[in-house]
């Protein structure tokens, strides 16, 4: 059941006193908000506004670096498998979860969005109960990624982009567990904040300064205040990427086909099919700062969702870190990891190669260890932990199957062909950065691994890379060293169509379990419970 909460203009009415002639008193202005970073190696700052959880958007956090220095199970665990089933279509994947701070019984929520039938699911983390679900109205475009990815705040409002409205969703009773989910707020984006009639949203995440960025299809870049109190159009800031072009063809504009990362900088990282931005936001106003070309390569086709890169950027390097990129893989005939610097190109810094930006710190062809290899693709976000990167291989033994298939159609049918062992894709690959010769390098191969479709995860505490993969069309889950490639863990799940990760992200949660989107519901794979790493101030 779809649900609202009523009178809240009416209730806040009621709050705002009657004028009067007495003088009027300053309020004291708020402390800044504040949050812990987790004590580990390579740990991005926590933005305080995201839900104080250890993952609270996309990717993890506003860095989307996939990566969690939360307890995971270990090699040799005793791993249990729980099961959260959806209602309704086989083919509603939640991409992207994201959990709640402990509310005040100990226990937590997991939120979530779907996408093709864009529903929405609140599930108790503890015993992986539904505990509510809502299925709004569909968009106009059903089968596409608006929807797939969301952020959760501090304050537990759910942000998710569906069409051309950011939607708000929270407890109907707040600070219960087991309240029903209401919608509290809705932003409909208005002419000027979309580029041309067939525009929608694609990309959000949250910047350091608590303002929700967006990012849609077609290269509209916007942030606004995540207080609901200012969440409208008269505090929207936009820029837009295609400025005076919004009538042109798709093929002839910069296309948003992922989403999107912001630094404690105010730097926001937008891949599009022609290039890599850094748009800015200052707290005042947002602009272009910089663009950088990248290969691009061919028409997209088979499990490619977009033109260009297939990976959301990542923002890698810290405030302690003598070398800060964003990374992505491009859209190359052979895919290649490519680092970028994201401040200013370091003095005498020249390209890498004729003809590339010089704004490229690093490429390199990812093979997956084929010497042969004239083609892959990778359409998951790089994992990235220090100065590593870790790529999987989604390309299909044999993608001439697709070429029948509608383009619109060709990602679903290429998820379901990735549980065939015989067409499934294998291989994982780590590059890593090495500051004392600026250049990169392929640590280990593996070529044995199978994860068709998820995006990886990592915890540091086991460390241990997760992804839902496939052995002999049984799907599991995979846990691979960080440090040699090798695989360690395997829990199988079942050979259901269901246990298919459908392109959504693997994510460490909270006591030590990791949770796996996949059509149809979740797998949560539930370790030995750990203790949680040591915490430091922000900004310590």
């Amino acid at each position: 059941m779809f649900r609202t909460v009523a009178g809240l203009t009416a209730l806040a009415a009621l709050a705002v006193p009657l004028a009067s002639s007495a003088p009027t008193v300053a309020a004291p202005a708020a402390a800044p908000l504040s949050c812990l970073t987790p004590v580990a190696a390579h740990e991005p700052p926590c933005n305080p506004h995201l839900a104080l959880s250890g993952w609270g958007a996309s990717h993890r956090g506003s860095y989307a670096s996939g990566s969690s220095p939360y307890p995971a199970p270990h090699a040799g665990d005793d791993v249990a498998l729980d099961r959260v089933s959806f209602p309704g279509t086989p083919l509603s994947a939640p991409i992207s979860i994201t959990f709640t701070a402990p509310y005040a019984d100990g226990g937590r929520a997991a939120w979530m969005s779907t996408v093709l039938q864009s529903s929405l699911y609140k599930v108790d983390v503890a015993t992986g109960d539904i505990i509510d679900s809502v299925t709004p109205p569909p968009a106009a475009d059903t089968i596409g990624i608006s929807g797939a990815y969301n952020v959760l705040d501090r304050d537990g409002h759910f942000f998710v982009g569906r069409g051309t409205s950011i939607e708000v969703y929270a407890d109907e009773v707040p600070g219960e567990l087991t309240s029903p989910i209401a919608q509290v707020g809705s932003l409909e984006l208005p002419p000027a904040a979309l580029c041309g009639a067939d525009d929608k949203l694609v990309g959000i995440t949250m910047t350091y300064d608590g303002r929700v960025a967006f990012a849609t299809a077609r290269g509209v870049v916007g942030v606004v205040p995540r207080a609901l109190s200012r969440f409208d159009a008269d505090h929207l800031r936009t820029v837009n990427l295609n400025e005076g072009r919004c009538d042109e063809a798709d093929e002839d504009l910069e296309i948003v086909s992922n989403s999107i990362s912001a630094d404690e900088s105010g730097g926001i990282y937008v891949v599009t099919s022609q290039r890599m931005n850094r748009v800015q936001w200052t707290g005042k106003r947002i602009f272009l700062k910089w663009s950088a070309r990248y290969d691009v390569g061919p028409a997209p086709s088979g499990v490619r969702l977009g033109a260009g890169s297939g990976s959301t950027p990542d923002v890698m390097g810290t405030s302690r870190d003598r070398d800060r990129f964003v990374v992505i893989t491009d859209g190359g005939p052979l895919m290649k990891l490519v680092l970028l610097w994201r401040d200013a190109v370091p003095q005498g810094w020249r390209p890498i190669a004729p003809g590339k930006d010089r704004r490229i710190a690093c490429e390199v062809p990812v093979t997956f260890g084929d010497p042969e290899a004239t083609r892959t693709i990778s359409e998951q976000s790089v994992l990235t932990n220090g100065y590593s990167s870790v790529i999987v291989n989604n390309s299909l033994k044999d993608e001439s199957l697709l070429d029948a298939v509608p383009a619109q159609l060709r990602p679903l049918v290429a998820a379901e062909l990735g549980g065939d062992p015989d067409q499934a894709p294998y291989g994982m690959e780590r590059i890593d950065w090495d500051p004392a010769t600026r250049t990169c390098s392929v640590r280990w191969v593996n070529r044995d691994v199978s994860i068709p479709n998820a995006i990886p995860t990592l915890s540091t505490e086991s460390g241990l890379i997760y992804g839902q993969g496939q052995r002999g069309g049984v799907w599991g889950l995979e846990g691979i060293s960080l440090r040699t490639g090798k695989q360690v863990l395997w829990v199988q799940s079942g050979p259901l169509p269901t246990s298919n990760s459908f392109y959504a992200a693997t994510e460490v949660g909270p006591d030590g379990a990791v949770w796996q989107g996949t059509t149809g519901g979740v797998d949560v794979y539930r370790g030995p419970d750990r203790p949680d790493p040591r915490m430091r101030p922000f900004g310590s």
